[in-house]
């Protein structure tokens, strides 16, 4: 018998803690390479970074395989 799928509602409820801190710890990240200064806006690592973190937050299907993407081109 296969299981069924868990409802939007029942993964949020699942997921919210780990997805909150996960980005928290990104935000973060970014702050403090800010903060340091020594890393140009240039620096291809920190536009990719740049790049996959606008692909978690945008409405087009497929996030995962786009983050992963962008990460590596």
């Amino acid at each position: 018998m296969i299981k069924p799928v868990k409802t939007a509602d029942e993964l949020l409820d699942l997921y919210y803690h780990d997805l909150r801190s996960h980005l928290l710890e990104s935000a973060a990240t970014f702050d403090r390479l800010e903060r340091a200064g020594g890393l140009p806006a240039a620096d291809p690592r920190l536009q990719r970074l740049r790049q996959a973190a606008a692909v978690v937050l945008d409405d087009r299907p497929d996030r995962a395989r786009r983050f992963l993407e962008a990460l590596s081109e």
